[in-house]
């Protein structure tokens, strides 16, 4: 057992870890003597999974002196000792920095430094991780008479770990996930096979963090205006910009999606052409029960202990900024914990696979791909009627979708559908040199992203009216403190997110070209070049900036 590679080049002991695998599977005719006789072919495996991983952690925490307020060991960039200046003076502290209560209590969190001797980390942990997976997949076929064919199988997965992270935060996430299928094929005349199918797949996720229902970590330490139900109890994530480890922890989650697509493919042969043509739909549930940032974010750049007029490399500190419990910007969004998704995702397709010479076969066609804007179950989304030129926004609702600024009628889903989704493809297999090995390939397609709207959804379900949503900065207008960091100033838009309801969904061409050729020796050659070029990708602005 040799240690593992340590970022800080320090030797630390490794944890004893273990991986376990056991495998069974069964298969073959299914023959019950007096009762079934040539039934059909089955196979059935069953994994069981026990690994308890072990990795190492490093980061850079505060030490008993920073803690304290003892900023005089920190540098600037240009290694100087930093000037720390106090934002209700303007004038450089003489002493320590001040520490505020609740940053006191959250430096509790933070572990000690462990090591010495470099700039970039002074922390090292070893923490070990476990995982149970029990997995189960079957199939089962059937031939009736000459021409029919039934198959299909089930599968579930099951799995429940936990992971650590820097600050010994133990979270459990556990999923189930099934999935099943039953197809039917049918051969007609002339080699025309019709294949018609049925898929669904559940996929259950639960997310328990380490203060989920144990201990309120933002009240006592008396940080206000998060959330402050149970299930979210913990702390506030702490981001710094010098390097100091930040503080955060995973959500509770209670997610289950499910999935029903049914299949329609046929195919034909029409002497050298092979026809194939079919289509599918799909309909998408995404249940979740999380919120997107329910304890909220604190950011610390040093722009509060800067000098006045000053800039960020030569005076100021992030860390004191926390000390003094200042944060430069904050945010936050909860409320409307449950959201129920909807999405019908179409699709149709037309191949043609054309022998035109021995050594020459071409492959064309096209498809079309269609994922409608998602909607909320209930109309629980929110977006922004935009006036032209951004001049004024007003929030629209699903259950409303009638723009108070422009009028715009919208649909239920507030993003109105792009159905442009049409994709020519090619390919062609060349043979140039008979009798050689030498096979040229090339091909050409378009794709479509067809799963853009989620995380979209996400965040317009995140919104007032329906939730509690900010993102603010510190100013003279609005002072943030630890204490009463979530706050809605006046002039502040409680909305910070909207997307485009005439959103293009973007899509990427990519084209191959490969050349392969048997070289002396049982060895092959290929040379390959691929080009991928997207279009229509999505972007992300601030107005008025």
């Amino acid at each position: 057992f040799r240690s593992p590679y340590s970022l800080t080049g320090q030797q630390t002991p490794k944890d004893l870890y273990s991986r376990i695998t056991m495998l069974i599977t069964l298969g073959g005719p299914l023959n019950i003597p007096h009762l079934l006789h040539n039934g059909p072919n089955f196979f059935v495996a069953y994994q069981w999974t026990r690994n308890s991983n072990a990795s190492t952690l490093s980061g850079l925490v505060p030490d008993a002196a920073e803690r304290n307020g003892d900023l005089a060991s920190v540098l600037n960039a240009q290694g100087q000792p930093l000037t720390i200046y106090n934002p209700a003076t303007g004038l450089p502290f003489a002493g320590n920095i001040p520490v505020s209560s609740q940053a006191a209590a959250l430096l509790n969190l933070y572990p000690q430094p462990n090591l010495a001797g470099n700039s970039r980390y002074n922390y090292q942990a070893e923490v070990l991780n476990d995982s149970h997976l029990d997995a189960l997949q079957s199939r089962l076929n059937r031939t009736i008479g000459r021409k029919n064919q039934m198959y299909g199988g089930f599968g579930f997965r099951s799995s429940r770990g936990g992971s650590s992270n820097l600050f010994d935060f133990l979270d459990n996430t556990d999923t189930l996930g099934i999935d099943t299928s039953v197809n039917w094929s049918h051969r007609y005349r002339h080699q025309t096979f019709v294949l018609l199918g049925y898929h669904f797949t559940r996929l259950r996720t639960e997310v328990r963090p380490q203060f989920e229902k144990r201990e309120n970590i933002s009240g006592q330490a008396g940080v206000a205006g998060n959330d402050q139900d149970p299930a979210n109890w913990g702390p506030p994530a702490l981001m710094f910009s010098s390097g100091i480890a930040a503080l955060s922890d995973s959500d509770s989650a209670f997610n289950r999606n499910r999935t029903d697509a049914v299949s329609l493919s046929v195919s034909t042969t029409v002497r050298r052409h092979e026809f194939i043509f079919g289509g599918d739909f799909r309909k998408q549930e995404f249940n979740e029960y999380t919120q997107q940032n329910p304890r909220g974010t604190f950011t610390f750049t040093g722009a509060a202990t800067q000098a006045p007029g000053g800039s960020s490399t030569t005076s100021g500190s992030d860390f004191a900024d926390f000390l003094l419990g200042i944060p430069d910007t904050s945010a936050l969004a909860f409320g409307n914990a449950d959201k129920y998704f909807r999405q019908p995702v179409y699709d149709a397709y037309f191949t043609d696979d054309w022998r035109l010479r021995p050594e020459l076969t071409i492959n064309a066609g096209i498809r079309w791909d269609y994922g409608a804007p998602m909607t909320e179950l209930y109309g629980r989304l929110v977006n922004l009627d935009v006036a032209p030129g951004f001049s004024g926004v007003s929030p629209v609702l699903a259950s409303d979708p009638t723009g108070s600024l422009t009028g715009s009628k919208y649909p239920n889903s507030l993003v109105r559908p792009d159905r442009r989704g049409f994709e020519p493809r090619i390919a062609i297999s060349w043979r140039p040199i008979p009798a050689s090995t030498l096979v040229v390939r090339a091909g050409y397609g378009i794709y479509d992203d067809t799963s853009v709207y989620l995380s979209a959804m996400e965040n317009m379900a995140q919104q007032a009216p329906l939730s509690t949503s900010l993102s603010v900065a510190n100013s003279a207008a609005c002072p943030l403190t630890l204490a009463n960091g979530f706050r809605n100033c006046a002039g502040t838009t409680a909305d910070t997110f909207a997307v485009d309801p005439n959103l293009r969904v973007g899509y990427a061409q990519i084209w191959q070209l490969s050349a392969q050729r048997d070289l002396p020796g049982a060895l092959v050659m290929t040379a390959t070049y691929l080009g991928t070029k997207g279009t229509c990708g999505m972007q992300e602005f601030l107005p008025n900036t």
